[in-house]
C-alpha cells in the first residue's frame, strides 16, 4: 500500500474538531434544522479546515458505487470548445474507463475556481483520482492534489516527479517537420502557439528553435492573438518573410488555411501550414492539413492504467508513450522562390 498518501478525513474527525457528535455533523450537511446556527457554523468551519465533505458516492443506489476519474479543464478563451484534442482525449478515456467500471467526471471552470473544485470533489468523494491537463509553469494544482492526498496523473512532461506523468516521445517530432519543410526548400519557418505559460508550449518553443538551428533554418516563435479583430491577418503580418508555419492548434491551423486566401495569401503556393495535432478537422479544410498525429488514445489508456494502480495503493512511475507521426497532405509545398525558379539551359 502507498503509505505516503494521507487517509481521507472522516466525519468523526470533523466532529472532534468542532466538539460535537458525528450525528450533528450529518444533520448539518443533510440540511436538518435541529442544530443551532452557531453550532452549524462551527461544524462547517471545521469541515473546511479539514477539506471534508459528505461522501455522496455512498448514497448511490445499490450501495458501494464505482470509481470516478475527475477531469477539471480551465476554460481559456473558448479553447476547450474549439480544440479537437479534448474531444479525442475524452473519446480515448471512454473505453479504458468502461473496461474497469469507472466513470468520467468532467467540468469546465475558470482558473480561479480550479482549486475549489478539486477540494470539493475530493472531500465529497465524488471522484477517486484526477487527470491533469495543460500543466502550467508553477502550476498550483500539483501541490494541491498532493496536499489533498488525491491520486493524480498529468499529461505532459514530468514535473520533478511530484505527480507521475504520461509523456509523448516528441524528441523527433520537429526533426520530422523541419526535414519535410527543409526538403521542400523552406529556409524561414515560424512556430505559432496560443498557450504561453504552459509547460508543453515552452518545451516546444525550445525544441523547435534547436531543431531549426541544427538545419540552418531561420526560426521565429509567434503568439496567436485571439483578441485581434482579425487574428489570421495579424499573424501573417508578424510572420514577415516566413514561408511556412508550424501551428500548435489544429483549429488555428484550419482557420489560417481557410482565411489566408481572403487576405491575399494562397496556401500552399505562398505559405505552407503544418498542424501540431491531427484529427478529422485536418481533412475538412482545403487544402487538407499536413499534421502530426499524436497518440492521444494511447496516452489516455496509459493514464487510466496508472490511475487505477495509484488508487489500489501501488507506487507508479512516469511513462512515455510512442511519438507523433507526420502525415503529409496538401497544405505544404515548395516556397514561391523555389517554385518560380526557371532551370538554366
Amino acid at each position: 500500500m502507498n503509505e505516503n498518501r494521507p487517509a481521507r478525513v472522516t466525519i468523526a474527525a470533523v466532529a472532534a474538531r468542532a466538539g460535537v457528535s458525528p450525528s450533528a455533523v450529518s444533520h448539518v450537511f443533510n440540511g436538518r434544522p435541529n442544530v443551532s446556527e452557531a453550532t452549524a457554523a462551527r461544524i462547517r468551519e471545521a469541515a473546511d479546515q479539514l477539506n471534508w465533505r459528505p461522501n455522496y458516492a455512498s448514497r448511490k443506489v445499490g450501495g458501494q458505487g464505482g470509481h470516478s476519474l475527475g477531469l477539471v479543464v480551465s476554460r481559456i478563451g473558448g479553447r476547450f470548445e474549439r480544440d479537437p484534442f479534448f474531444m479525442r482525449l475524452i473519446a480515448g478515456l471512454t473505453q479504458p474507463l468502461a473496461e474497469i467500471d469507472w466513470s468520467l467526471s468532467l467540468t469546465l471552470v475558470l482558473a480561479d475556481d480550479e482549486q475549489r473544485v478539486y477540494r470539493e470533489w475530493w472531500s465529497e468523494r465524488r471522484v477517486d483520482a484526477f487527470l491533469l491537463v495543460d500543466v502550467r509553469d508553477e502550476d498550483p494544482r500539483i501541490a494541491h492534489v498532493r496536499e489533498l492526498g488525491a491520486p493524480a496523473v498529468l499529461l505532459g512532461a514530468p514535473i520533478e516527479d511530484a505527480v507521475p506523468a504520461v509523456t509523448v516521445s516528441d524528441e523527433t517530432a520537429y526533426d520530422q517537420v523541419l526535414t519535410h519543410l527543409g526538403d521542400l526548400g523552406h529556409l524561414q519557418i515560424a512556430r505559432v502557439s496560443d498557450s504561453p505559460g504552459l509547460v508543453h508550449a515552452r518545451d516546444r518553443d525550445r525544441r523547435f528553435t534547436e531543431a531549426a538551428l541544427r538545419r540552418g533554418i531561420a526560426a521565429d516563435v509567434l503568439r496567436w492573438d485571439p483578441t485581434s479583430p482579425d487574428p489570421v491577418a495579424d499573424l501573417l503580418r508578424r510572420a514577415g518573410a516566413a514561408t511556412a508555419l508550424v501551428v500548435d492548434s489544429e483549429a488555428m491551423a484550419a482557420e489560417i488555411v481557410a482565411h489566408a486566401p481572403e487576405i491575399g495569401v494562397r496556401v500552399p503556393d505562398q505559405l505552407s501550414v503544418v498542424a501540431w495535432e491531427d484529427s478529422w478537422v485536418s481533412t475538412l479544410v482545403r487544402p487538407r492539413l499536413t499534421a502530426l498525429d499524436a497518440p492521444v488514445e494511447e496516452s489516455a489508456r496509459t493514464a487510466v492504467q496508472m490511475l487505477r494502480r495509484l488508487v489500489d495503493g501501488e507506487q507508479v512511475s512516469s511513462q512515455t508513450v510512442s511519438g507523433r507521426r507526420l502525415i503529409i497532405r496538401e497544405s505544404t509545398a515548395s516556397p514561391p522562390s523555389k517554385k518560380d525558379e526557371t532551370p538554366s539551359d
